[in-house]
């Protein structure tokens, strides 16, 4: 069986032939054709279907898998943020800087200085980062939707898609 491409080309050209033929059985003819590339179609977009569908539920389980193995890594890299703090709790309740173990050692070490902003205004202009305005497009969106207006600047489109139930 020919490819959808080529059963769309195929049934185009079969629609401009009816349109162009000069007698009635050739019109008969055309239309017999035209509903067997028809009937050819329906058996391709059935197919298409069952392949949809088979990706997706492998796409789910992809899915499924990515979340389950997030979730381990999660639980794993909790358990060495608890493991540490608590190892750490007793190297400063011990006033141990180091502690030596068989395959290293165990350091305190000072980590890079960090800053928390709780009121930028506050903060001298020469700190702040000037950035590009940013346009909220799903309002933008609403907008058109409630009242039916264009907006200078901005063009909505609206495409058609595919769905199979």
């Amino acid at each position: 069986m020919a490819n959808l491409y080529e059963l769309s080309a195929s049934y185009a050209f079969l629609i401009d032939a009816y349109d162009n033929a000069e007698t009635q059985e050739d019109r008969d003819a055309y239309l017999a054709m035209l509903a067997e590339a028809e009937g050819d179609i329906e058996d391709k977009a059935e197919n298409y279907a069952k392949v949809i569908r088979m990706k997706q539920a492998e796409a789910e389980a992809f899915k499924q898998e990515a979340e389950r193995l997030t979730a381990r890594r999660q639980a794993a890299e909790n358990m060495v943020k608890r493991l540490k703090e608590a190892l750490l709790d007793a190297m400063k309740l011990t006033g141990k800087n180091e502690l030596p173990t068989s395959i290293g050692k165990w350091r305190l070490q000072m980590n890079p200085v960090s800053c928390e902003v709780t009121d930028a205004g506050k903060v001298p202009k020469e700190y702040h980062i000037p950035q590009e305005d940013k346009i909220d497009r799903k309002g933008l969106i609403d907008y058109y939707k409630q009242t039916g207006k264009l907006i200078d600047g901005v063009i909505f489109t609206q495409e058609p898609g595919i769905r199979f139930r």
